[in-house]
């Protein structure tokens, strides 16, 4: 079957060819609509906010972004800093928060604030232009929103009159309240700052001055301009921003301070309240990541009391799995048997009943529904590289599973709720997409069963975006044992055709993250298989989601088991037929990036050439929190931070190099690359490189990855010949 050829304009372009699923899928408070961000069918980069009624099944676009948009409004540095790290490459409306009583949304745009009034359609402007707000909710009554500008907290009474008054005042210079600062938001994932009681009478907040990290002069290159910022970074070894906890009356702006404290022998990592409003709970993470305390503040008297302390050997993976009960106890996911698995405790200190059992892992704990005595959550039960969810009853048992095998599930649940159970309807939103089926998103009942699709998208149904380009190539997955005996999963993407292939590793191999699951591929996969060229991922030693003793072999010696793995699939890799072995490739970004230098330093005769994108090239230039993670403080790890970076090995490094990397990169710094470049230079080995003016680490602007993936592609074509 004739099939049309794939551009990579194609690719970046709308409509796209995964055929845009919804983002931010969520359930109103009733249970009685879905809402969701969807790209314009004019612009791709620009999301719209719809709407799906349950009732009727029908769909609806409440908000075009394009008639809101202020042209020439430049973003505030503090959303584009917020932006960077949640990956945003969109713009438009990129987030929104209900009304607690549903009949309201509330989003950011461009730095000012709106709502949307479902009664009668309409957009209510909230702030205006010389100001920006950030980190914007709903007050759990409904009747104020809280918002971060200009370094403070601000709250507004939706009274009519929509007046901001300022909360906190000791924000300013090295000091900002109710954001979280960079370690919070790049390495533990926490992006609020300040969280509303359940009564709405008080605000818990942190409090970040940044006054006692180091000062490192960061050069942004523009094509046309060129900037230098001060960026208070925290390189690992060094001090890390002073963070405090304050509790804020909303009435009268009384403020307590609390005490929790985060400096540089310990994190903030989380903070909760009790659905009852009596207390909150802040998660406190030893300076080396051993130790998670978790500790009551009691607001009736003003005192804490410890609820548990947990220790980790090589060290303890955050988590967002903290759920109160009215009973007092709460749920709590750990990995004290070695893989995470959900617990119950009763009380502080007590010993906790284990609800999930076995070689597996808990992904995330969805919902919990104390009437029915049941919870949901999310995890690899049933394979590994299958996730699914699962209903489980607070005494104990076996898990349900809920969704459909053969597939990866994203998912969220809302649970049924008051006298009136059509009131407040419960459901799953299941996002799943598998290797041959691009993402769909469909709506199940608390029970799995099917209730209504959301999205359906089925890439041979007439009309859609892969029409005419087909589904080139064949999917396989598959299992090697590396040296310590453990399973190492792969998929090998095979182009049509005998071969044999030109083939490319690509390669992340970080830790935290699983690449090889049954789910749909990025279109550019498509691309290159189109143009003749085998693709190979393996999940190496260290990948997330697989328990500590996978994860635990890179402790304080990175990239040593990540490249034996690597080495060891490319090497099966190399001995099918369908593989031309004299023509392998390797191409990763960021830690990918890092793993592409060691593997050719390492295994020369593998790799012709490999694609290094952003890569980290030595740890001590590497932040904090990450880093002191699996290296440990460089003052007590000399000799596994020198063996653990990449110049040790570029003696032996060849192949034809490509380096990339975003000139104005505010996490894998661009001089990590500079650095390469000069010891490249030094050792008189040939590489080429190219660099992006403007570009962050995420290099996800439309222009940049159509010139990025062409040049790759370009580079394969000629030193893979």
């Amino acid at each position: 079957m004739m099939t049309n050829e794939l551009t990579l304009e194609r690719v970046f372009s709308a409509p796209d060819l995964s055929s845009a699923p919804p983002q931010r899928v969520r359930f109103s408070p009733d249970g009685r609509c879905v809402t969701f961000l969807k790209p314009s069918s004019v612009d791709h980069q620009t999301l719209d906010l719809w709407r799906h009624d349950r009732a009727t099944g029908t769909t609806e676009r409440l908000i075009e972004a394009s008639d809101l948009i202020e042209q020439g409004r430049v973003l505030s540095d503090a959303e584009k800093a917020l932006r960077e790290r949640r990956r945003i490459s969109h713009g438009g409306i990129t987030d929104y928060d209900w009304s607690p009583d549903s009949t309201a949304l509330l989003f950011p745009l461009q730095g000012n604030l709106f709502v949307y009034h479902l009664a009668d359609g309409r957009v209510e402007r909230l702030t205006h232009s010389d100001t920006h707000e950030t980190h914007v909710s709903f007050a759990p009554d409904g009747r104020h929103l809280a918002f971060a500008r200009e370094q403070n907290l601000w709250v507004m009474s939706l009274d009519g009159e929509n007046r901001a008054r300022q909360l906190t005042t000791h924000g300013g210079g090295t000091v900002t309240v109710g954001v979280p600062e960079f370690i919070a938001q790049e390495e533990m994932h926490r992006f609020d700052g300040y969280w509303w009681s359940p009564d709405s009478r008080h605000i818990a907040c942190f409090t970040v001055d940044e006054s006692t990290v180091d000062v490192s002069v960061r050069y942004e290159i523009d094509a046309d301009d060129f900037n230098v910022f001060e960026q208070r970074y925290p390189f690992t070894g060094t001090s890390n921003a002073h963070v405090t906890t304050q509790l804020v009356e909303v009435a009268t702006g009384a403020m307590t301070d609390l005490p929790f404290v985060g400096d540089s022998s310990a994190y903030l990592a989380r903070l909760a309240w009790r659905p009852d409003s009596s207390g909150l709970a802040v998660q406190t993470q030893s300076r080396d990541q051993r130790t998670l305390d978790l500790t009551e503040y009691r607001l009736h008297d003003a005192t804490t009391i410890e609820l548990l302390s947990e220790t980790g050997d090589p060290w303890i993976n955050l988590h967002d799995d903290l759920r109160f009960l009215s009973d007092g106890g709460w749920l709590w996911t750990s990995e004290r048997d070695g893989n995470r698995h959900l617990y119950r405790y009763a009380s502080p200190h007590a010993e906790p009943t284990q609800l999930t059992h076995g070689a597996w892992n808990v992904t995330g704990l969805l919902a919990v529904d104390e009437a029915c005595g049941t919870a949901w959550f999310s995890g690899l039960r049933d394979s590994q590289l299958e996730q699914h969810v699962y209903a489980i009853h607070l005494a104990g048992g076996s898990p349900e599973r809920l969704t459909a095998p053969g597939a990866w599930h994203d998912a969220s649940v809302k649970i049924s709720g008051g006298s009136d159970q059509k009131a407040q309807r419960g459901g799953i939103l299941d996002t799943w997409s598998d290797a041959e089926t691009p993402p769909q998103v469909g709506l199940l009942d608390l029970s799995g069963a099917e209730a209504g699709t959301l999205h359906a998208n089925h890439a041979d149904t007439p009309g859609h975006s892969l029409a005419g380009y087909g589904l080139p190539g064949t999917t396989r997955f598959g299992e090697l044992q590396a040296d310590d005996g453990q399973t190492l999963h792969w998929r090998a993407l095979r182009p049509d055709g005998d071969g044999p292939h030109p083939a490319i590793v690509v390669v992340y191999g970080g830790p935290g993250v699983q690449r090889v699951t049954r789910s749909w591929q990025p279109p550019w996969t498509r691309y290159f298989l189109q143009r003749g060229y085998a693709l190979f991922q393996l999940d190496n030693r260290g990948s997330g989601n697989r328990g500590m003793t996978f994860e635990a072999p890179i402790h304080r010696r990175l990239g040593e088991c990540e490249v034996r793995d690597q080495v060891l699939g490319t090497e099966w890799l190399a001995a099918q037929d369908w593989v031309d072995a004299d023509r392998i490739g390797v191409f990763g970004h960021s830690y990918g990036g890092y793993m592409t230098l060691l593997m050719m330093s390492r295994a020369p005769e593998l790799y012709r050439a490999g694609v290094s994108v952003a890569p980290v090239t030595d740890w001590r230039l590497y932040d904090t929190h990450y880093t002191e993670r699996y290296m440990g403080d460089p003052a007590d790890n000399a000799e596994g931070y020198a063996a653990s970076n990449v110049f040790s090995g570029l003696d032996t490094l060849s192949g034809a190099l490509l380096v990339m990397h975003g000139m104005a990169d505010d996490n894998v710094l661009f001089t990590h690359s500079t650095k390469l470049f000069k010891a490249l230079q030094d050792r008189n080995k040939p590489f080429e490189i190219m660099t992006y003016p403007g570009s962050k680490h995420s290099l996800a602007e439309r222009s940049v990855s159509i010139h990025r993936y062409g040049v790759i592609e370009r580079f394969f074509a000629r030193t893979l010949s």
